[in-house]
């Protein structure tokens, strides 16, 4: 099973992504997750990447295609969270897939009005700003949040009809355990 997995932010995609890939016995590799290492690596590489994401915006296709390549090298069954982005990484993915002798199984599109995910994420960041670390992600800041929903109406959306034929649309709202069973349900046929 080679599962993408995509939504808006704030639609509950890395809650959602941790949950199935222990369901699945699938290898969750996390974009977002990859890049946050990147940037606390504090190379060159990892300045440019954390300074996009500081300004809401998408590190560019060539890093994003390289780190995830390197990501999932090996890999026969994984749950790619947070990529693609944008159709030109979705069709660089398909061929790289193709190269590699493989193919996408499903894209997982986690649908949440953008009223309901942008509550979630200013949410999200009131209870990371109370714990103790004091952690909060760049990205979540208020004026961010705006840009990235402008970012992902261009970029991600679009992804929707460019997987048409293997997309798997759920309904991402409710509590994290109510969406994980309409996920699995929604996965009855490709799992």
């Amino acid at each position: 099973m080679r599962i993408v997995f995509f939504g808006s932010p704030g639609s509950g995609k890395g809650t959602q992504a941790a949950e199935l890939a222990k369901a699945y016995s699938l290898i969750h590799v996390s974009t977002g997750e990859i890049f946050r290492a990147k940037v606390l690596d504090g190379t060159r590489i990892g300045k440019r990447i954390g300074d996009t994401i500081a300004a809401g915006s998408l590190v560019d296709d060539i890093t994003t295609n390289y780190v995830l390549f390197k990501a999932i090298e090996g890999l026969n069954r994984f749950l790619v969270d947070g990529y693609p982005r944008n159709i030109a990484q979705a069709r660089s993915f398909d061929v790289h897939l193709k190269n590699i002798q493989s193919e996408l199984t499903c894209a997982l599109f986690l649908d949440v009005p953008m009223e309901v995910a942008e509550k979630r994420l200013m949410l999200r960041r009131s209870q990371r700003y109370d714990k103790i670390e004091n952690y909060r992600r760049a990205d979540d800041a208020p004026a961010v949040i705006h840009h990235r929903f402008d970012v992902y109406r261009r970029e991600t959306e679009p992804l929707i009809q460019y997987y048409s034929d293997r997309i798997i649309r759920v309904d991402g709202t409710g509590s994290p355990a109510e969406v994980t069973h309409k996920i699995v349900k929604a996965l009855q046929q490709w799992a």
